[in-house]
């Protein structure tokens, strides 16, 4: 079976998007670019601009800040508030849900069929079709268990 649209979007790298979305691609932004690609985390302004500090000294945080603005309003981050008065970010990417635990900072990355399902019945009852949704859930987590939800990943 061949691979979806979403699936091959997904596997390009930010700066190939970038380029597909008409930005024109300075060193910066390449390089701020490269900063979120290597991410396995959900940075915020601060970590993205240590990381591109140091590959490159003459990094500003007002290029950090302008070019996370303009990817976003490209539609190619996400911006996340996961409640410690910090954004975070993330890359664009299939359909998944957060839930944040408010004690540890901890993003729990998940994805849900029966949720999935649920969210795309409300939109078709209120007369909508459904292009994406973002979903941020907030608790504590209980006691020292591990998290089971599923397909997760945990930041």
């Amino acid at each position: 079976m061949a691979p979806t649209k979403e699936k091959l979007i997904e596997q390009q790298t930010l700066q190939e998007r970038c380029l597909q979305s008409g930005i024109r691609m300075t060193n910066q932004r390449r390089l701020l670019a490269n900063v979120l690609d290597d991410s396995d985390d959900h940075p915020d302004v601060d970590t993205i601009y240590q990381r591109c500090k140091a590959k490159d000294k003459f990094t500003s945080i007002a290029s950090v800040y302008r070019t996370l603005s303009i990817f976003e309003d490209s539609g190619l981050i996400k911006k996340l508030d996961v409640g410690d008065g910090k954004a975070r970010f993330e890359i664009k990417r299939t359909d998944h849900d957060h839930l944040m635990d408010v004690e540890t900072g901890q993003i729990h990355e998940f994805k849900s069929q029966q949720l999935q399902r649920l969210i795309e019945e409300i939109a078709s009852e209120m007369g909508f079709e459904l292009t994406e949704h973002r979903l941020e859930i907030y608790g504590r987590k209980h006691g020292r268990t591990a998290c089971r939800c599923y397909e997760i990943k945990v930041y």
